[in-house]
């Protein structure tokens, strides 16, 4: 059986170092801290709701958005956005007004990094 939930995988928080701490740039720390409380949000709600799969896929993935380095908040905003897959969806075990607001979240986050490394790449170096 294959899919988000099949396993264990790593923690975004174990990766080797990459880039400056997420606190360290500003356009990315605001965005990363609200997708951390988003996705916590998220996490209470389906426990709540007993919706446990979805909530022991997303839990792993504050602490990386709290506390990493930018690739560990990258690889965990993009585990987010993947949970919105086309066959399964936590949107299906969220209310809309949740779903929407982790969706928005991830996004704001994604392009925030986006940005991030667009500047960065038009810096001399």
């Amino acid at each position: 059986m294959s899919g988000i939930g099949s396993g264990p995988r790593p923690s975004p928080r174990t990766s080797r170092a990459s880039g400056p701490p997420r606190w360290q740039v500003p356009e990315v720390d605001g965005p990363a801290l609200a997708l951390a409380r988003a996705v916590q949000h998220s996490v209470d709600a389906l426990r709540t709701a007993g919706r446990s799969r979805w909530a022991e896929v997303l839990e792993p993935l504050v602490a990386p958005l709290q506390d990493g380095d930018l690739r560990a908040v990258r690889l965990a905003a993009n585990r987010v956005r993947a949970a919105f897959g086309v066959g399964e969806s936590v949107a299906e075990d969220l209310s809309d007004a949740d779903a929407r607001a982790l969706r928005d979240a991830t996004d704001a986050t994604l392009r925030a990094l986006a940005r991030h490394d667009a500047i960065s790449a038009t810096r001399p170096g």
